[in-house]
């Protein structure tokens, strides 16, 4: 933000706003940057205007997410500096409407704090008040409906709804509709009235607020009644209408409201029946005549009540009103109660849009009906009738009747409600799935249009690598390619640290004939050991792809390269042979045989390299692996034997002398240390040969006589005194030490340990 300027305003823009869609810690990283800047007011910055026109969009960008309430209240509790009028700062720096003040303000009634909830409070009040004595404002309905709109649409506020509407409630804001305008001879009065009930409340700061909205402005529901009189409101249908007549006009809303409380309290409630008759007594004045005490509700009794009172009801209304506070389904006999309801109300199907369609507001209530919405037999609910259903034919035998994994909106919901916190629960959910038909989770979350996400790498950790392996299967995975590949990109990202996994990435690699898009698009780490394991019959490709990718990337593409060797050189000089599993062994084979060709390239490039350190670690690299492939000395006494070409032959010439005595281990290690330092290459290489010789001994020395081995030893451990090998040579000496350590004290190579260990440590 401090550096953005108008030629890249729009793309930091850009970058912002996706930080604060990560989810709650990017919005509060986000929410303290803009306090921050409005704190610190640098009027004398270049780009001032700029970075005001980033810090409002950015900080309205938050204000529309469901966290936006809970990271603004942490935000604030770590200002040092106090929050005394902070707000009042805040929307002036910014230029908030008089909509986002008063959403501001009731978003601290989220606060755990009582004193910055109370501050909240009161700022949101003041703003209405304000609206409503602004002399030059005769109807301030206009207004107060401006806020309205802007909380319902605002999913960062909406679930303050009902504390506004108190509020409103209790500055006799409500006394005519939103929508109709106060007479102009009521205005005056109206005002001294707002003035005189927020007095009331403003000399009252140290009473709880809800506790005065609840005594001045309480308002008790139709479902708070119903369910306070108990079941017998539903004993027949005489009496239920009786009661719920009490609530004309029943809108769709106080419906959906009321089934809620029903199915949550189906056979829980204590019993109410005394009460229901005393209150049947009160209106009638007259006492209740004899009738069955009921143990639940009778729900047949409430819908066609219900229908009968208000025929116009629309009950995928009431559906989609299910959305409210306090909403949840306690266990699968709620789940089914409700969709019975449902079900003898209306002939439609169930409106899935209602549950799937989005996210709601209450999401423990929507997690509570998706739990057992995805289990249900499909005689009580399905999902075969989504308007975006999986048409897959293959995969028509997998997951469960009701057709719940084949739908989209179902997936993409589950997405969003896993990134917002619910991701002990959502996965919970995919249990069955994950079990009975990962193929058809994982194909249906490659259609949703998301970024990757926790549900998506929850799916791909526990199902692609099996799915990978599972030479059956092979569809699926050409499938996901082909509607998703960046998710598919991930999958064998994600699952190459297998050998069997990577392996079958080749094969699908050329089956699919995409080996060079998935080398241009994955990471260095990846890319490297898939082009080494797809080029093995073909290392002409290989080097063709590596001098391309080292002309372009220079030190980043050659550090990855340089571990890659580091891998396969102690994979191949550690792998016991006969107990290594074949695709782990055939894996290890296949980097090895890659050395060739990495080394080539790698070698023909040094003089690009801008690392020292680098350079010579490529040059240790290469120079011990052209020792190795050149073969180890004698086995059974160290001789001059086995040496293809001049500098092995010298360089086991000097074991030779070294074994028969005619040269001591002191003139060795000056000798070696020489050639180490030396300017002269064939000196260096002798030493590189010599140390990588001694090095594949090692394994051997249980077979050397005690003399020999007794030097041998010796030799090697003065290396390691002399600090004549560093970095890979210097670990591979280290392991031989601690490799001799674990030996029982009644082997041979007990002696080679104490010789070791007293000639290292001296």
């Amino acid at each position: 933000m401090q550096g953005a300027t108008d030629a890249d305003r729009e793309s930091v823009r850009r970058e912002l706003c996706q930080l604060v869609d990560y989810g709650h810690d990017g919005c509060l990283l986000l929410l303290q940057v803009c306090l921050d800047e409005v704190l610190l007011n640098d009027r004398e910055a270049k780009n001032l205007q700029l970075k005001h026109d980033l810090l409002s969009a950015t900080f309205r960008y938050c204000l529309d997410k469901t966290y936006f309430s809970t990271c603004f209240c942490e935000a604030l509790m770590r200002i040092k500096t106090g929050t005394d009028g902070l707000l009042e700062t805040l929307s002036s720096a910014l230029e908030l409407s008089a909509a986002e003040k008063v959403g501001i303000g009731l978003a601290l009634s989220d606060s755990d704090n009582s004193g910055m909830k109370l501050k909240g409070q009161q700022f949101a009040i003041a703003q209405i008040e304000e609206l409503c004595l602004n002399p030059n404002q005769s109807v301030p309905n206009d207004q107060i409906h401006e806020i309205v709109v802007f909380l319902h649409q605002t999913d960062g506020l909406a679930k303050h709804m009902d504390t506004f509407s108190n509020i409103a409630s209790l500055l006799e804001v409500g006394q005519s509709p939103f929508f109709a305008p106060i007479p102009k001879e009521q205005h005056d009065v109206q005002s001294i009235n707002h003035s005189r009930h927020l007095e009331m409340y403003l000399d009252s700061t140290n009473d709880d607020f809800e506790s005065l909205l609840s005594e001045i402005g309480k308002e008790i529901s139709m479902a708070d009644i119903v369910t306070e009189l108990g079941y017998g409101c539903t004993v027949d249908s005489t009496q239920c209408k009786e009661i719920l007549s009490t609530f004309q006009p029943l809108d769709d809303v106080a419906i959906s409201k009321l089934l809620g409380a029903v199915i949550g309290t189906q056979n829980s409630l204590a019993e109410a029946h005394n009460t229901y008759a005393t209150f049947v007594s009160a209106i009638r004045n007259t006492h209740l005549s004899e009738s069955p005490q009921l143990t639940t509700w009778n729900t047949d009794v409430l819908v066609d009540s219900i229908n009968e009172l208000a025929p116009s009801t629309n009950w995928v209304h009431v559906m989609e009103s299910l959305d409210h506070e306090g909403f949840s389904i306690p266990d699968e006999a709620a789940f089914c109660l409700l969709m019975n309801i449902y079900g003898r109300a209306c002939k439609d199907p169930f409106p899935l849009h209602a549950v799937c369609g989005s996210m709601w507001t209450n999401t423990e209530g929507q997690i509570s009906f998706l739990k057992h919405a995805i289990s249900a037999p499909a005689t009580i609910f399905t999902f075969a009738h989504s308007s975006r259903l999986l048409a897959l034919p293959d995969f028509a035998s997998l997951g469960p009747g009701n057709h719940a994994w084949f739908c989209l909106d179902l997936l993409e919901v589950l997405c969003q409600l896993a990134e917002v916190g619910h991701t002990v629960s959502v996965r919970s959910m995919l249990d069955y799935p994950l079990g009975h038909c990962p193929e058809l989770l994982l194909v249906g979350l490659g259609h949703i249009n998301t970024a990757y996400n926790l549900l998506q790498f929850e799916v791909l950790s526990c199902a692609f690598p099996a799915i990978l392996k599972d030479a059956t299967k092979r569809n699926v995975v050409n499938y996901l390619w082909h509607i998703n590949p960046c998710l598919t990109l991930r999958g064998f990202v994600d699952a190459h640290s297998d050998p069997s996994c990577l392996l079958r990435i080749v094969d699908v690699c050329h089956d699919l004939k995409i080996l060079s898009a998935v080398l241009e698009s994955t990471p260095f780490a990846f890319s490297i050991r898939l082009a080494a394991a797809a080029c093995r019959k073909d290392h002409s490709h290989l080097e063709k792809w590596l001098t391309e990718k080292l002309t372009v990337y220079k030190d980043g593409f050659v550090e990855e390269c340089v571990n890659f060797l580091k891998e396969a050189m102690n994979a191949a000089s550690y792998v016991v042979e006969g107990t290594t599993e074949q695709p782990q062994a055939s894996v290890v084979d296949t980097y090895w045989e890659a050395c060739p060709p990495f080394i080539k390239v790698l070698q023909s490039h040094l003089g690009q390299l801008l690392s020292n350190q680098l350079s010579d670690e490529l040059r240790e690299l290469c120079a011990l692996y052209e020792s190795r492939n050149q073969g180890p000395v004698a086995r059974d006494i160290p001789t001059s034997e086995g040496g293809s070409d001049d500098v092995e032959v010298e360089a086991n010439a000097y074991f030779h002398q070294m074994f028969s005595g005619q040269i001591n281990i002191d003139v060795m290690i000056q000798m070696l240390t020489r050639f180490k330092e030396s300017p002269d290459k064939r000196e260096q290489s002798i030493f590189n040969c010599m140390i990588s010789n001694l090095f594949e001994e090692y394994k051997f020395f249980t077979k050397y006589p005690d003399k020999q081995l007794k030097l041998a030893a010796v030799l090697f451990g003065s290396l390691i005194k002399h600090e004549l090998v560093a970095h890979l040579g210097l670990g591979i000496a280290l392991r031989a030490v601690l490799d001799a350590l674990r030996k029982s004290v009644d082997s041979k190579v007990a002696q080679i340990c104490f010789i070791l260990v007293s000639t290292y440590v001296h």
